[in-house]
């Protein structure tokens, strides 16, 4: 073999052996948990995996891993400060979970926000991000993005119409343990009763508590039509789903990458938003067909006697002067 023979086989070979050695696309695989079923969260997460797909070439692959399978929410925030979780989506208010983050409390405060609207000027709002930044240092994760509304919380009952905070008295209702929600319906005269989400529906069917909140989407998701009789529009929680990513695996994504990431929060939030409110209206209409009775209570006595418990909570579960500050945004 001539000597520019063998240069040139010898030069192929160490080309392929590179190309074999290494890919020319490196993928990166990410689990992003949450707790909710999948059929209820599933959708937004497969939308979010999608949009980063499309806006990094496929470099980079985010496999929603739903219904608690990778722990429970307090098991998740401790996992990404490990770096044994990846990634998670969250409810907003669930922010309080994490180390560092006892002002949180605040945003699952009854009637905190006016409405919706309120609440979304908060989330986009610079004291929400000047409350958030010490946070992320001290828990050991990334704020990516918001990427979708919720529909406000609800009550609903299987023999009660509730018009006014007396007409709760007795009633043992299931909410989510969270102290700020649990001390407003004492305060409202109910019995909260803990029961796993899991485990709602043969609750109300055997009686073992009258009622539950939720937003309008889930009541009829869950089928609770069948086992209650009357939604009160009540509106008092009013959050939204965030998606949050361990600091460690952040900071391993090139700048582009990372921009991609909040880029497809964005883009989630604008087809999942409108498609939280659209699903939220169709339920009113399907529940009121399957003979639930929706009543709007006036909301201020409900209101008077929230803004009363939560005085006593002030300066406990967040720094006192959070309520206000979170309240009086605009």
């Amino acid at each position: 073999m001539g000597r520019h023979a063998f240069s040139f086989v010898a030069a192929f070979a160490s080309a392929v052996f590179f190309a074999l050695a290494s890919p020319a696309v490196a993928q990166t695989s990410l689990k992003m948990a949450f707790v909710a079923p999948p059929p209820v969260w599933g959708p937004i997460a497969d939308h979010y995996a999608e949009e980063v797909s499309r806006l990094t070439a496929g470099a980079i692959k985010v496999q929603g891993v739903g219904g608690g399978q990778l722990g429970s929410l307090p098991q998740n925030y401790a996992g990404m400060k490990t770096g044994q979780i990846d990634m998670v989506l969250v409810d907003t208010g669930t922010l309080a979970l994490a180390r560092g983050g006892k002002d949180f409390n605040a945003l699952f405060a009854p009637y905190v926000f006016r409405d919706h609207a309120h609440f979304r000027k908060f989330i986009f709002s610079k004291t929400f991000f000047d409350m958030l930044a010490p946070v992320e240092q001290e828990a050991g994760f990334k704020y990516v993005g918001y990427v979708s509304d919720r529909t406000p919380r609800q009550l609903t009952t299987s023999k009660t119409r509730v018009m006014k905070p007396d007409d709760m008295k007795g009633l043992k209702v299931r909410v989510p343990e969270t102290p700020t929600i649990l001390e407003v319906f004492k305060a409202w005269g109910a019995s909260p009763t803990p029961v796993a989400a899991a485990e709602l529906y043969l609750a109300l069917k055997q009686g073992i508590v009258d009622g539950q909140d939720n937003g309008f989407d889930a009541i009829a998701g869950a089928k609770f039509y069948e086992v209650q009789k009357y939604a009160m529009k009540i509106d008092y929680i009013q959050s939204g789903l965030t998606v949050l990513m361990a600091e460690s695996k952040w900071n391993a994504l090139s700048p582009a990458h990372q921009k991609a990431m909040q880029d497809a929060a964005r883009a989630t939030e604008s087809w999942a938003s409108k498609r939280t409110w659209e699903v939220a209206a169709k339920s009113i209409e399907l529940i009121k067909e399957k003979g639930m009775e929706v009543l709007e209570p006036d909301l201020a006595p409900f209101k008077e006697a929230a803004a009363k418990a939560l005085m006593s909570l002030d300066g406990k579960l967040w720094t006192k002067g959070t309520l206000e500050k979170v309240a009086t945004e605009r």
